[in-house]
């Protein structure tokens, strides 16, 4: 049953990421206020799969459900690491949410170009923070499934990336956004902390073969 709900909340943010596009490179006028609740709607259905898919293919259920655990007798120590994971993925984002807040409408074309703050550090921060939460949150609940799709997710989050910068930002700022990418030329990870991030991933993979053999 939950590896059902699973696959459908899969399903629904792959399919929330295809509608968007579909919809967004379809519609000539943008700044209209059924655009703007299409977007919400958007960015809600996003936020809530990436959280809920970890939940709800956590091994906790496995009281009522044949779940097994992916950490076994050393989750504690990756519960302490996802919650740190979490905290930087939730200070992080919100950094970022408050630089585009104080400069509304990007879309609209109503401000600069932001490249200060974590649009310094990689082009696509708010991005980055939705894959350290995923992660976080996949260890938190010692969930299999989300580990698997984790490097999806950052695939899917690394199109998504190239797609805005080709169809938005590169057309809305030209030749100042070429410029800013050769300032940042990294789109979610730089080093180090996309070693880091290998790093970790190796690690996870280590304890998920000693398990499986062991």
């Amino acid at each position: 049953m939950l590896l059902i709900i699973t696959i459908i909340l899969i399903f629904l943010f792959v399919l929330n990421f295809l509608l968007y596009w579909i919809i967004f490179l379809k519609t000539e006028k943008k700044i209209t206020r059924w655009w703007d609740i299409y977007t919400n709607i958007y960015f809600i259905i996003y936020v809530s799969t990436i959280i809920l898919i970890p939940i709800v293919s956590s091994s906790f259920w496995t009281t009522f459900f044949n779940i097994k655990s992916y950490f076994q007798a050393i989750w504690i120590c990756f519960l302490f690491l996802g919650i740190i994971l979490v905290i930087i993925a939730i200070k992080f984002g919100r950094l970022t949410l408050i630089k585009i807040n104080n400069m509304k409408g990007l879309a609209k074309g109503k401000f600069p170009l932001i490249t200060d703050g974590p649009y310094k550090i990689m082009r696509h921060p708010l991005n980055a923070s939705f894959v350290i939460l995923f992660l976080g949150l996949a260890m938190i609940f010692d969930s299999t499934i989300a580990l698997i799709i984790t490097p999806f997710l950052i695939l899917l989050l690394e199109l998504e990336g190239i797609m805005e910068e080709k169809f938005l930002l590169l057309s809305q700022f030209g030749e100042k956004y070429e410029k800013y990418k050769l300032e940042t030329p990294s789109r979610l990870f730089p080093t180090p902390y996309n070693v880091l991030l290998i790093i970790i991933a190796i690690f996870i993979v280590y304890v998920g073969v000693l398990n499986l053999f062991l």
